[in-house]
């Protein structure tokens, strides 16, 4: 409530009690049309005027704050909805953020050193041979008599190419969560280290050229920026890319790899071409035999043509001979009787 509207009703009811004090103490019967009840009776008119002016005032003000409460009612439901439209993104943000967080998990576990299959570098190998090569020019774990199993074998001109995928990273992540010149340079020499013994296990398990394989093999780098340390560092003051084409290991990234499979495709398309043409030639010299065959045969045939024709032509002739014979018989034949009768005459 307004405090002018109490204060002006207090007042009100203390002109009252006043009056009503003061007649008490004059003893005096108060007369309803005497002076002092008019006098009250004008104040209490005037009071009532004034508090239907303030609550008319009052009337008006509170329209105008409920007019502004409905104003902020509606700003604050728009403001909530807007509120919560942005927290719905923020969950779904969230919600990717964690995603990703997992499939970064989920990435840093494949690119953990791994030791027999599911590894983020085969994946990743096997990816791409699958999108280059041919699917019959190569084929994964294959296992050697000493019992070693390669990741993945090309196959090319009756020989294997030997791929290894299991590359060892958890040294080469010392390096790059370093926080030190210190560490970073322990980590270096460590990296290098599993490196060159790395090197070593391939060239001794995958050249195996008494099984087909080249007298080389592939140590497979699953990404551009660890191949780059594996040319640029050195173990024991020595070139690790020394090291490897010391022991016919050659270092591939992916996308030396790429070009590496792109250039074992057109050879693989050239042997198909060579084994194509001496399909062709074989068919070629078999064709020739044939043909050798048939001529022999169709000269035999001639030959065979020729003795009839000419034993055609000597009986026509004989056939002729003979008519001839037979013409002169029938001639002789009727010139006989004519000869009789004339001797009987």
């Amino acid at each position: 409530m307004d405090p002018l509207l109490v204060f002006s009703l207090t007042a009100l009811a203390c002109a009252l009690l006043a009056l009503l004090a003061v007649s008490r103490r004059a003893g005096q019967t108060v007369d309803p049309v005497s002076g002092d009840l008019a006098m009250v009776r004008a104040e209490v008119q005037r009071l009532s005027q004034h508090v239907s002016a303030e609550t008319l005032a009052l009337g008006q003000r509170l329209e105008g704050i409920d007019s502004r409460m409905s104003l902020t009612h509606s700003t604050s439901a728009k403001m909530a909805s807007d509120i919560f439209d942005t927290l719905g993104d923020v969950r779904r943000a969230t919600t990717s953020v964690a995603e990703q967080a997992r499939e970064f998990s989920s990435l840093q576990d494949l690119l953990k050193a791994p030791k027999a299959r599911g590894g983020m570098g085969e994946a990743m190998l096997e990816e791409l041979l699958r999108q280059v090569l041919p699917p019959g020019s190569f084929s994964t774990q294959h296992r050697f008599r000493s019992g070693a199993t390669v990741d993945v074998v090309v196959k090319a001109g009756g020989r294997l190419v030997c791929i290894d995928s299991k590359f060892p990273l958890a040294n080469y992540r010392r390096m790059c969560d370093s926080g030190s010149d210190i560490e970073r340079a322990e980590a270096e020499r460590a990296f290098a280290g599993d490196v060159q013994q790395h090197i070593r296990a391939i060239s001794e398990r995958y050249v195996v050229p008494d099984e087909n394989t080249f007298d080389f093999a592939v140590m497979y780098v699953p990404a551009e920026g660890v191949y780059a340390e594996v040319l640029r560092l050195s173990h024991r003051k020595r070139p690790l890319f020394e090291t490897a084409m010391e022991m016919r290991v050659v270092p591939m990234s992916p996308l030396t790899l790429y070009g590496y499979l792109q250039t074992i495709l057109l050879g693989l398309k050239c042997l198909s071409i060579e084994k194509n043409a001496e399909e062709i030639l074989d068919f070629c010299g078999r064709l020739e035999q044939d043909m050798g065959r048939f001529a022999a045969e169709y000269e035999v045939l001639g030959r065979h043509l020729g003795n009839a024709r000419t034993k055609y032509e000597d009986g026509a002739r004989r056939l002729d001979h003979l008519r001839d014979k037979l013409d002169q018989a029938v001639d002789l034949s009727a010139e006989e009787p004519a000869a009789l009768e004339a001797v009987a005459d």
